[in-house]
């Protein structure tokens, strides 16, 4: 199995899951190689980069046909499926996908030079543009992992049935999206593939550690809202502390709301870090925490991959009911939820764990059992490369 994985940026911190993927894939002899529309994400990188084996090639960026790259290869597709030429740049011109058109053609080469039998993308955004016009180009099947903001976004949910209808099979990352996909693309085949989690040594809750969430700053993240949270904690336990790993644009915002509150002694902002530094802030921590809500553009999380890790390591975990999160919480099982948008519940839920931590440790241990049954990256490589072989020439 020779599979071409086409992506919007590789690596980027935020997305380890697709690396760890990569890496499973490999492991069961899959060859994989990597195309990439965007380059590196600046900062911290996750140690299993360096696992993956596969050769990553960088897209120009703005690539115009009569460029030296570009016009051979589309000389070369062209030449071998002209009718399939034709239709693929007039449907770049329709829908505005040109510019995904020209690197679709350097994309096809490839697969026709590397017997590429499927181009996989991961997100149903430009990568999957690219994937799309590049499998028609070569002659391929594609597959496209849709999460979340590719999904429901204002700016991406009007494109969806354009942009991954003609894939073979969309795979999706929970139960929620698939029921949601299936609605929505009543012709194309739609997976379930969990992204897999390796389960690490068992922490358990610290008595006593600080509440920890590690997010992107965005507004789907809810932090302001753990933010707001903290202030009724406090009341009940002037002792409480919330870390903050990440970092985005809502930053600047969410440290002048901690001043305006009077918690600037007792939230710290710790920016981006290495997966080094998150794994020992799980083995320290109380709690892991992260409100999740949908955002006013309509983006929402899928199914957050610190969830799962903190799970993973029987950190206890509160979280929201948002599209497939309660897939994951089983509430007052495997975690806590609480609603959506709602400060005081989340500090109710909060205060729970901090008063109970015989609770927080139960809750912990049932969701590293959970995670242990349903999110192995070894069966989650093996599904996928089920998806592949099914599809492939």
């Amino acid at each position: 199995m020779n599979v071409l994985y086409v992506l919007k940026r590789y690596p980027r911190l935020s997305e380890t899951f697709i690396v760890r993927e990569i890496v499973e894939l490999e492991h069961r002899g899959v060859v994989v190689g990597i195309d990439a529309l965007l380059p590196p994400e600046a900062g911290p990188r996750h140690p299993m980069v360096n696992h993956v084996r596969a050769r990553v090639r960088y897209l120009p960026r703005r690539p115009h046909l009569i460029d030296a790259q570009a016009l051979r290869a589309h000389l070369v597709v062209g030449l071998r499926r002209p009718i399939s030429w034709v239709r693929e740049a007039r449907r770049a011109r329709r829908d505005d996908t040109w510019r995904r058109f020209v690197q679709a053609g350097i994309v096809a080469r490839r697969v026709r030079r590397e017997d590429v039998g499927v181009i996989h993308a991961h997100f149903a955004t430009a990568a999957a543009e690219v994937a799309g016009h590049a499998a028609a180009l070569a002659g391929v099947p594609f597959t496209v992992t849709a999460h979340a903001k590719d999904i429901y976004t204002r700016e991406n949910a009007g494109l969806l049935r354009r942009r991954v209808e003609d894939a073979s099979t969309v795979v999706t990352v929970t139960d929620h999206n698939r029921r949601h996909l299936r609605t929505e693309l009543p012709n194309t085949r739609v997976a379930l593939v969990r992204n897999g989690v390796p389960v690490g040594d068992a922490h358990g809750p610290v008595v006593g550690g600080p509440i920890l969430t590690v997010a992107r700053l965005v507004e789907k993240k809810g932090l302001d809202l753990l933010i707001d949270a903290m202030v009724m904690v406090r009341t009940l336990h002037r002792s409480a502390r919330l870390e903050i790993i990440g970092d985005g644009p809502l930053r600047a915002e969410l440290e002048l709301r901690t001043v305006e509150l009077g918690l600037a002694d007792c939230v710290r902002f710790l920016g981006a870090q290495p997966s080094t530094v998150v794994e020992a802030a799980y083995g320290t921590a109380a709690m892991v925490v992260l409100p999740c809500r949908v955002a006013s553009d309509g983006d929402r999380d899928g199914l957050p991959t610190v969830l799962v890790e903190a799970m993973a390591h029987a950190v206890p975990v509160i979280s929201t009911d948002v599209v497939g999160i309660g897939e994951l919480i089983d509430d007052g099982t495997t975690g806590l939820l609480a609603t959506p948008d709602d400060p005081a519940d989340l500090a109710r839920a909060i205060v729970t764990l901090i008063d109970d931590p015989v609770r927080a440790d139960m809750l912990g241990r049932a969701g590293r059992q959970q995670v242990m049954a349903a999110f192995d990256p070894a069966m989650s490589a093996r599904e996928l490369e089920a998806v592949f072989e099914g599809v492939a020439r």
